[in-house]
C-alpha cells in the first residue's frame, strides 16, 4: 500500500509516475523496508524474490529512484534490491547529534549482508554508491561475487584536506541544529524543484528524469501551499571527512579478484586527479579475473538518463559471472508488513 504522503506527492507533483503507480501491475517491483536498529531502510525490491539480489546503491543525496530505468533493463531471472541510503528517500535518518559519515554505508552492507545470511554479495552502485562498493569488496574480497561500478569507483583523494575537513565540521555544526530543531526545510515551487535537482554535476539530471528522484525525495509545504521541501536529511550536506590515500588504493585492489565492470561517462568528472583513477585501474585489470571498463556517452547519471546501451552491456556481464549460489537471502516477510504498517 501507498502511504498517505506517497500518495499526495503523485497526484499533486507527479502526473507521470501517477500514471506509472496505476499502471503498477506491470511494473516488477515491491516497496519494502528492513528494520535496523535506528528504525527502517527503504528500497524496491525488483525481479525475483525467492533468492538472493544484486543490492543496488545510489549515489549522494540521489535515492533508489536513480535506478528506475536501468533495473528494468537488467536480468529477469535475477532480482535487485535497490536501497536508500539512510536519510535519503524514503529510510530513517541516523540519529541525532551524528555524523554522516561514508563508513556508515560499509556498515550498513555488512549489516544487510548478516540481515539476509547472504552467503555472497553482488553489487551494483553509482557515484557514493559505487565508490562504497568498491571499498567493501577491497576490505571484504572474499565476500563478493561481482562488482559493478557506475562512474565512481575508487575512494577519491581530496586537496587541502585538513582545511576541508573543518570547513565541514562548522557545516555540519549547523546542518545538525536545523535537523534537530524539526523546522520545516525551505521550499520551492515544482520547478524551481526540478532545477535544483538537475543542476548538480554539470546538469548531469535530464529534466525528463527528475522525477525519478523528486518522487522519493520531497514533500508538500504545510507553510507555503503550492510549493515542496526536499525531506532528505540536511546533515548530509555538510559533507565528508573521508580521505583515503592513493598508496592504499592500489594495495588493497590487488585483493580485488572477483570479475569487475567499471562504467565511466564520457561527460563525467573524476573529481580528483585523473591518474589516480586509471593508475588504479591498470592494478584492477591485473587483479580481477574479468575487469571490464567501458567508456559510454553520457552525463555522471547515465544510468538514468541513457541507460540502453549500459544495461546491455551489464546484463550480458552478470549473464557470465552470474555463477554463486543464490539460494539463501530472498525477501523477508516482515519486510512487507513494515511497509504496510
Amino acid at each position: 500500500m501507498l502511504s498517505l504522503h506517497h500518495r499526495q506527492v503523485l497526484k499533486q507533483i507527479l502526473p507521470k509516475l501517477e500514471i506509472f503507480v496505476k499502471n503498477k501491475s506491470t511494473v516488477n517491483y515491491q516497496e519494502i523496508r528492513i528494520p535496523v536498529p535506528w528504525g527502517h531502510v527503504a528500497g524496491r525490491w525488483w525481479g525475483p524474490t525467492d533468492q538472493r539480489p544484486v543490492l543496488a546503491l545510489h549515489g549522494w543525496q540521489d535515492n533508489c529512484g536513480s535506478f528506475n530505468r536501468i533495473i528494468p533493463l537488467l536480468n529477469k531471472n535475477v532480482g535487485f534490491l535497490a536501497i536508500d541510503w539512510p536519510g535519503h528517500g524514503y529510510s530513517s535518518r541516523i540519529p541525532s547529534g551524528l555524523y554522516c559519515h561514508f563508513t556508515d554505508y560499509l556498515i550498513l552492507v555488512q549489516y544487510l549482508v548478516n540481515y539476509f545470511n547472504w552467503s555472497k554479495v553482488s553489487l551494483i552502485g553509482h557515484s557514493m554508491g559505487g565508490i562504497t562498493s568498491y571499498i567493501y569488496t577491497m576490505i571484504h574480497p572474499k565476500n563478493v561475487d561481482f562488482l559493478i561500478c557506475l562512474d565512481g569507483a575508487k575512494p577519491m583523494i581530496a586537496e587541502n584536506n585538513i582545511p576541508r575537513m573543518a570547513r565541514n565540521i562548522t557545516n555540519f555544526s549547523r546542518y545538525e541544529h536545523f535537523e534537530r530543531s524539526k523546522e520545516e526545510p525551505p521550499s520551492y515551487t515544482m520547478e524551481e524543484i526540478k532545477q535544483k535537482v538537475c543542476a548538480p554535476n554539470n546538469k548531469s539530471v535530464a529534466y525528463e528524469q527528475a522525477h525519478h528522484l523528486i518522487e522519493r525525495n520531497v514533500a508538500p509545504s504545510k507553510n507555503n501551499p503550492g510549493k515542496y521541501y526536499f525531506t532528505r536529511d540536511p546533515r548530509l550536506k555538510a559533507g565528508e571527512l573521508m580521505n583515503w590515500p592513493q598508496e592504499e588504493s592500489i594495495s588493497l585492489s590487488k585483493s580485488i579478484t572477483c570479475p569487475a565492470f567499471i562504467g565511466k561517462a564520457i561527460s563525467g568528472s573524476y573529481y580528483e586527479v585523473k591518474k589516480n583513477f586509471y593508475d588504479v585501474l591498470d592494478v584492477l585489470k591485473k587483479s580481477s579475473v574479468d575487469c571490464q571498463y567501458h567508456r559510454l556517452e553520457g552525463t555522471h547519471h547515465f544510468h538514468l538518463n541513457n541507460p540502453e546501451i549500459l544495461a546491455e552491456l551489464i546484463t550480458k556481464f552478470i549473464d557470465k559471472h552470474n555463477v554463486e549460489s543464490r539460494e539463501i537471502g530472498g525477501i523477508k516477510e516482515e519486510m512487507r508488513q513494515m511497509r504496510a504498517a
